[in-house]
C-alpha cells in the first residue's frame, strides 16, 4: 500500500511563539515565585516548625505525581486545552486559598494538594502542544526554547512582585492575593490563546506514524518502568531530589545558613531568573544541534556543582555571602538545560505516547520533589539547614553516576541503530 508521505512529514516552518506559552508565564510565577518563596516561611512562621514547611511542599509535589493521570486524559480524551486552563486555573485558586487560610494547617494542606496537582497539569500538557505536534527537529527546539524561557520571565516577574509586596510590607494574606489574581488572569488568556494548537494536536493523533505505530501501543507500569526509559526516570527523580530539595527551603535556607534577608532573598531569585533567559536561549540551541542528552548530562554536572558549593560554604565560619550567592546561581541555572531537553529525552527513549511520556516525566520530578522537600524538612529541623544542601549533592551526584554508567551507553547505542536505519533507507530506490 502507498504510504502518503506528506501527510507524517514533519513541520518545518512557523513561529516559534505562540500565545499559549503564556501558561508557562504563569507556572514561573506560581511554582519558582509565589510557592518557593512564600509557602515555606509563611508555614514555617504560622507554626514555628521548618519540618512543617517540608511536608506542605513535599504534599505539594506528591500531588504531582498525578501527572501521568492528566497526561493519559488529555491524550485519550484530546483534552489538552482543558487540562492546561484547568491546571493555571487551580493555581489561582490554591493562591486565593492561601489568602483565606489563616493559621489552620488542614486548609495549608487542601491548598498544597490544589497547588500541586495544578502544577502537573501545566507541565505534564503544555510540552506536549510541542512535542506532539510532528515538527522538525529544528522547529521543535526553537519552540521548546521559548516555552522554556517564559518560565524564568514568569520567575523574574514573580519575584520582582513579591519584592514589591514586602517593600510595602503586605502581609501574607496579601500577598497571596497578588499571585491569585495574576493567575486567574492568565488562566483567562490561556483558555482562549489554545483552541487551535489544541486541534493541531487532535489532528496529529488522528495520523497514522508508520514509524513509531507500533511501539507507541499502551504499556503496563512494569514495562514502563522495567526499562531505558525507567532508568531514566530514576535519573530525573535523583536529580530533583536535589534541586527542588533546595528550592522547596531557599527561603529559609539562604537566611539561616548565610544571613540573607528576605528582601535580599526573592531579588536572588528573580536574578536567577534573568540568567536563565539567556542559558534557555543557548540550551536551545545546543539541542537543535546535538540533541537532548548531551543537554541533560551538562544540567547535572552543573546541579552537582551548585548544590556542593553552597554545602561546602555552608560549613564556613560567617558564610561569604557572594560565595554562597555564586554557588546558589550556579544550581539554578541549572534549570534551562534540564527543563529544555528533560521532555526530548524522555521521548527519545519511551514507547508510549506524548502525553503519558510528558507525564511521567513530571511525575519523576515530582517524586524526587516530595522526597527532597520531605527529607529536607525533616534535616532542617533535627540537624540543620546546611543539612538539605548536603542531600543536594549527594542525590545528584548518584544522578550523574547512573547518567555515566547506563544512560550514555543506551544513547550510544540507539544512535548507531539509527545510523544503520538511515543507511538502509537511502540504500531503497525512490
Amino acid at each position: 500500500m502507498a504510504l502518503n508521505s506528506s501527510a507524517n512529514s514533519p513541520i518545518e516552518k512557523g513561529s516559534a511563539f505562540e500565545w499559549w506559552m503564556i501558561s508557562f508565564i504563569a507556572a514561573g510565577v506560581g511554582w519558582a515565585a509565589f510557592i518557593s518563596l512564600l509557602i515555606p516561611s509563611f508555614v514555617t512562621e504560622s507554626t514555628g516548625n521548618a519540618a512543617d514547611a517540608g511536608i506542605v511542599m513535599a504534599i505539594i509535589s506528591m500531588a504531582a505525581v498525578l501527572a501521568p493521570v492528566l497526561g493519559g486524559f488529555a491524550d485519550r480524551y484530546r483534552a489538552h486545552r482543558l487540562v492546561l486552563s484547568l491546571g493555571v486555573l487551580g493555581m489561582a485558586l490554591g493562591f486565593f486559598m492561601y489568602s483565606l487560610s489563616a493559621e489552620s494547617q488542614a486548609i495549608y494542606v487542601l491548598d498544597a494538594i490544589v497547588l500541586g496537582i495544578s502544577a502537573a497539569a501545566i507541565n505534564a500538557v503544555g510540552p506536549v502542544f510541542v512535542l506532539g505536534a510532528n515538527l522538525s527537529q529544528k522547529l521543535e527546539a526553537s519552540r521548546l526554547t521559548v516555552l522554556n524561557l517564559l518560565q524564568p520571565v514568569g520567575q523574574v516577574i514573580g519575584g520582582a512582585l513579591l519584592a514589591a509586596a514586602i517593600s510595602a510590607k503586605l502581609d501574607f494574606s496579601s500577598r497571596f492575593m497578588i499571585a491569585a489574581i495574576f493567575m486567574l488572569i492568565c488562566a483567562v488568556l490561556t483558555w482562549f490563546t489554545t483552541a487551535g494548537p489544541a486541534k493541531r494536536i487532535a489532528l496529529q493523533e488522528d495520523k497514522p506514524d508508520v514509524l513509531v505505530g507500533a511501539a507507541k501501543k499502551s504499556f503496563g507500569l512494569k514495562q514502563v518502568l522495567i526499562s531505558t526509559f525507567g532508568l531514566y526516570l530514576l535519573i530525573l527523580t535523583l536529580s530533583s531530589v536535589g534541586n527542588n530539595g533546595i528550592n522547596a527551603q531557599i527561603a529559609n535556607i539562604l537566611p539561616n545558613v548565610y544571613g540573607m534577608d528576605q528582601q535580599t532573598t526573592s531579588a536572588m531569585i528573580s536574578l536567577a531568573g534573568l540568567f536563565n533567559i539567556g542559558l534557555f536561549i543557548v540550551a536551545g540551541r545546543w539541542m537543535a544541534k546535538s540533541g537532548g542528552m548531551p543537554v541533560q548530562t551538562a544540567a547535572t554536572v552543573i546541579r552537582l556543582i551548585g548544590a556542593l558549593g553552597m554545602a561546602l560554604v555552608g560549613m564556613m565560619a560567617n558564610s561569604p555571602i557572594l560565595l554562597a550567592a555564586a554557588f546558589m546561581q550556579i544550581l539554578y541555572q541549572s534549570n534551562p538545560f534540564s527543563r529544555i531537553s528533560q521532555g526530548v529525552v524522555g521521548m527519545r527513549f519511551a514507547a508510549i505516547p506524548a502525553g503519558e511520556t510528558s507525564g511521567w516525566v513530571i511525575a519523576a520530578s515530582a517524586s524526587g520533589s516530595f522526597l527532597g522537600a520531605l527529607i529536607g524538612g525533616y534535616l532542617a529541623s533535627t540537624i540543620g539547614f546546611n543539612a538539605i544542601n548536603w542531600m543536594a549533592a549527594i542525590a545528584v551526584g548518584l544522578a550523574l553516576l547512573l547518567l555515566v554508567l547506563f544512560l550514555w551507553p543506551a544513547e550510544r547505542k540507539k544512535r548507531e541503530e539509527e545510523a544503520s536505519e538511515s543507511v538502509k533507507v537511502a540504500a531503497v530506490p525512490s
